[in-house]
């Protein structure tokens, strides 16, 4: 019986640490990126230009599937330990019933704390082209503010260049 508890614990320790593993939320988002050749050089900045709108846009993640196929392996993995015979096949079912709808709502839970409101900023920059950046805070930015694009977010700029 001993061998059945210790599979049982590590199949439930293995299912709590893979959803550990799911990706944490992109804290933002940039829809253009440049060469690191094009940093911020003194006269002429690449990377800087003007607010020319923002908007607070709604993100959506979705569900996969992919929790519920898991948790009813799992489930399936678990109910397989108790039992003989038809007792067996149907504990068998049950796990895996059980462990899908577990592993869809853990998946479900995690799509909706990864979704939310986040802020659009449309900037134009100052060699003509366009930069959209979506990220999660709006640090004060305000539709003319100058700004500069660090890696995948805004930063205001505090001079006139």
């Amino acid at each position: 019986m001993f061998p059945n508890k210790a599979l049982i614990a590590a199949l439930l320790a293995t299912t709590f640490a893979l959803n550990g593993c799911v990706a944490p939320p992109p804290r933002q988002r940039v829809v253009y990126h440049e060469s690191a050749d094009q940093d911020y050089s003194g006269r002429y900045c690449h990377r800087c230009g003007t607010v020319r709108d923002i908007d607070q846009v709604e993100l959506r993640q979705g569900n996969s599937g992919g929790g519920a196929v898991l948790g009813a392996i799992i489930g399936g993995l678990i109910g397989n330990q108790f039992g003989r015979g038809n007792g067996r096949a149907a504990a068998t079912a049950v796990g895996v019933v059980g462990g899908a709808a577990v592993g869809n709502s853990i998946e479900e839970n995690d799509a909706r704390a990864r979704s939310g409101y986040a802020w659009r900023f449309r900037v134009e920059l100052d060699d003509g082209r366009w930069a959209s950046v979506t990220q999660y805070d709006n640090p004060g930015v305000h539709p003319g503010d100058r700004v500069f694009v660090r890696g995948e977010h805004i930063e205001i700029m505090h001079d006139n260049r």
